[in-house]
């Protein structure tokens, strides 16, 4: 039996193109929910969730976990941006922010080659609170 595209239902193509449309920011399944009623699409919270969640597998959403009761939250990732970039997450607010820069390349290396042990980088997430939470705690 032949295999299935990716991207073969109505739906699916819906979600797709919500997730490059907010390709900027990070969406909680809630938000999906609001975009698609809005926009009069019916799709199942289900059908969303296992959508995501596959993309996810297939790297082409970032996802970043629920924190402290905060949803889980999802980002389209352009396909020449797919490295396995970790993750930055805010304690009090759940803002995610990706982190692309060098010095995390370097700290990976440090790691393999000090301790021997390999980091799966997309899977790395730094907790601590953005910058705004920290003004506004002052």
């Amino acid at each position: 039996m032949a295999e299935k595209s990716k991207y073969n239902t109505k739906q699916q193509t819906i979600i797709l193109r919500c997730l490059k449309q907010n390709k900027e920011m990070f969406c909680t399944v809630d938000q999906f929910m609001e975009f698609f009623c809005t926009e009069g699409v019916n799709i199942g919270r289900t059908t969303v969730y296992r959508a995501l969640e596959r993309l996810h597998k297939e790297g082409v959403v970032l996802k970043v976990p629920s924190v402290e009761g905060a949803p889980a939250q999802y980002r389209f990732i352009e396909e020449d941006k797919r490295k396995n970039y970790g993750k930055l997450v805010c304690l009090k607010c759940g803002q995610a922010i990706p982190l692309q820069c060098g010095c995390i390349d370097n700290f990976f290396g440090h790691i393999l080659e000090e301790h021997k042990f390999e980091l799966d980088q997309g899977h790395t997430i730094l907790y601590g609170y953005c910058e705004e939470c920290r003004a506004n705690s002052l």
